[in-house]
């Protein structure tokens, strides 16, 4: 049977991703919560965080040299500023000591990442790029180690490589190309071995197979980029990319590299990339790993790329925050003000709460990456897509506080003698957030992805033919058993002093989790029945069916469903964190901005509980046509009238 794209870019994501290790929420849909070791990891941000001695240099630097401004309007970031984040040690901060660098943990990273987002988000991200591109996939590479032989292959490479990023060069990591964005499956980059099996020859231009969107893509001296290895006489359509996508060193020295810089809307001076390569040759031993170990890389890098992303995130909505506040008090209008008229005091109020709330799941997903042989993907993905959010929210509130003056920039309003504050410059930035480091849509999905596995699994026996029927029958009893369960019991809530403001919260996590629960059995139990009905009316039929869609084909493909139990997952776990945050330190304003941030999240889970409940199949079907019939143009006539049209590539109208 054919495999089609869907089943090949699944096969491909499976492969790479493997299954979901054991993590504090990982069960969540089980009902189960670890608050002693949430506690434990929130403990051991404070004692990982204590010395400050560069956080100290770098503020300093920051306030005393460093003007971001330069940089938008230049749209480029001056050599003192490279040299000094140098100096500081910020560009080598988290590479190990033995090989240069100064051995940060992830807790003392983040912050550094956070101060350094709150000045300058450019350089933030330069610096979080430094860590991730090259150096994090060579250190990764000891999970996927095989043997001693490979582990030696290996530690050449990181001495090599790891001590030149620690004295004077830049890494930058090329995954994406015109073809492929969340899909990789599709790759068309070509590592073709050459005759004698010495070396490989790297080929991809701008329409396909080249690199896109590599951030120090035009100043990075080294690169780790993705490529399928194709073997003399083979074709790249007929190779299973599973086994082929390989990650290689490539230097930029090296012939045939072709760079050009891109712009964006926002992030001006940011040094990003396009890439074409024509046939570079590359010596076998800059293979890193073995051949096919490429995306297994690239998704090890991607949760501590979101942690980075996210602490990049608070420093700059935490900024934000002190802007808004500094003018809800400094502007008056109507006699007092502005920040005390109700609609503004509901934004800033917001605002803080969720700051307090993206801070404390920062906090603790930065302190459970600190500990060794921990899976942190399914935790750093609900971190990005929250703090992504988040940010965007407080950049267009405080856009909106600051009315003409958040639209104008920042040297307009210094022309004018007026304090001059960049909203407008960080209301672009935020936006890409929600894009980068997998976007939004991707990361519910996946999400529920790493949820849904431990759920799904006695459900999937059932269908299982390879199994004995005598399996296939106790995994239906352990299926009817979890059902009834979910129906009859409420998971425990931790012990709580009931007279404080967060008891409440505490009791209400694991009666969403139940009734999350519920209504995901309820769906994944009609789409099996759909699928057994279709069985037996096809064999009374006597026209057998083999093309009938498998239950968990079928549950993936409702997405909306997904995406709004994902908010919901996310938001559980946030409330979790947050509160068990506020409750070590006691602090009155801790428990405060924790109960506001609560209660404003469980309005924000009822809205998606009431979603689910009506998002049918029926509705589903509905949506899907209208979709279908909006991009076929069938709609075009109506919505599209007295515009000029601007030619687009293959659009129907």
């Amino acid at each position: 049977m054919v495999e089609s794209n869907y089943e090949r870019f699944k096969k491909t994501f499976e492969f790479a991703h493997g299954q979901q290790g054991n993590s504090p929420f990982s069960e969540l849909l089980t009902g189960k919560i670890n608050y002693s070791v949430i506690n434990r990891y929130l403990s051991h941000w404070k004692k990982s965080t204590d010395d400050v001695s560069l956080l100290e240099r770098l503020h300093h630097w920051l306030v005393a040299d460093v003007d971001p401004e330069r940089i938008e309007n230049s749209s480029k970031i001056p050599d003192s500023y490279l040299n000094e984040l140098r100096e500081l040690g910020c560009l080598r901060a988290k590479i190990p000591k033995k090989y240069g660098g100064l051995g940060l943990s992830q807790c003392q990273y983040s912050m550094l990442l956070e101060k350094l987002g709150s000045r300058s988000e450019v350089l933030a991200l330069i610096v979080s790029v430094q860590q991730l591109g090259v150096a994090q996939g060579l250190l990764s590479l000891q999970k996927l180690e095989r043997n001693q032989r490979q582990q030696q292959q290996n530690e050449v490479l990181r001495k090599k490589y790891l001590k030149q990023l620690a004295t004077h060069a830049l890494g930058a990591f090329c995954l994406t190309t015109p073809e492929t964005g969340s899909d990789p499956s599709g790759l068309q980059t070509i590592a073709r071995v050459s005759a004698d099996g010495n070396h490989f020859e790297i080929s991809g231009d701008w329409s396909a197979g080249g690199k896109l969107f590599t951030t120090l893509g035009t100043i990075a001296d080294i690169y780790i980029m993705l490529a399928v290895v194709v073997y003399t006489g083979e074709e790249i359509n007929k190779v299973d990319p599973r086994k082929r996508i390989t990650a290689f060193i490539v230097e930029r020295a090296y012939a045939g590299i072709m760079v050009k810089p891109l712009s964006f809307c926002g992030w001006h001076g940011l040094p990003n990339a396009a890439i074409k390569l024509d046939k570079v040759k590359i010596p076998k031993e800059n293979i890193v790993g073995a051949v096919g170990d490429g995306l297994k890389i690239a998704f090890m890098n991607l949760g501590s790329g979101r942690i980075n992303i996210s602490a990049i995130s608070l420093g700059m909505m935490k900024h934000l925050g002190r802007v808004a506040r500094w003018w809800g008090a400094e502007r008056v209008q109507g006699g007092k003000p502005i920040g005390e008229h109700e609609l503004n005091t509901e934004q800033l109020v917001n605002m803080n709460a969720n700051i307090y709330a993206c801070e404390s799941f920062l906090q603790f997903v930065s302190a459970f990456a600190d500990h060794p042989d921990v899976d942190i993907r399914l935790e750093a993905a609900m971190l990005k897509l929250f703090s992504s959010h988040v940010l965007v929210d407080i950049a267009d509130e405080t856009l909106q506080l600051r009315g003409g003056r958040g639209y104008e920039s920042y040297a307009s309003q210094a022309s004018r003698g007026d304090t001059a504050v960049a909203v407008e410059r960080l209301f672009r930035s935020a936006r890409m957030m929600k894009i980068g480091e997998g976007g939004s849509n991707v990361l519910k999905l996946y999400i529920m992805r790493c949820l849904l596995n431990d759920f799904l699994k006695d459900y999937e026996k059932i269908v299982n033919r390879s199994l004995s029927l005598v399996s296939r029958i106790i995994s239906l009893v352990k299926v009817i058993g979890h059902y009834a369960k979910g129906y009859l019991f409420t998971s425990r809530s931790p012990e709580q002093n009931r007279s404080s403001p967060l008891y409440l919260h505490m009791r209400y996590v694991p009666k969403a989790q139940q009734g999350l629960k519920r209504l995901l059995m309820v769906k994944v139990i009609t789409q099996y029945f759909i699928y057994y009905q279709i069985i037996v009316v096809s064999y009374f039929q006597k026209h057998p069916r083999q093309d009938i869609t498998k239950p968990r084909v079928r549950i993936e493909q409702q997405q909306v469903v997904l995406g709004y139990s994902a908010e919901i997952a996310m938001l559980l776990s946030v409330m979790t964190v947050t509160c068990q945050r506020a409750l070590q330190g006691e602090s009155p304003h801790a428990i405060a901005l924790a109960d506001e941030f609560c209660i404003r999240a469980r309005d924000q889970i009822a809205i998606y509980f009431i979603k689910i409940k009506k998002h049918r199949q029926a509705r589903s079907s509905t949506i899907s046509e209208l979709g279908a019939k909006i991009m076929q143009g069938d709609y075009a006539d109506l919505l599209e009238q007295n515009v000029v049209r601007e030619n687009l590539p293959n659009i129907r109208d």
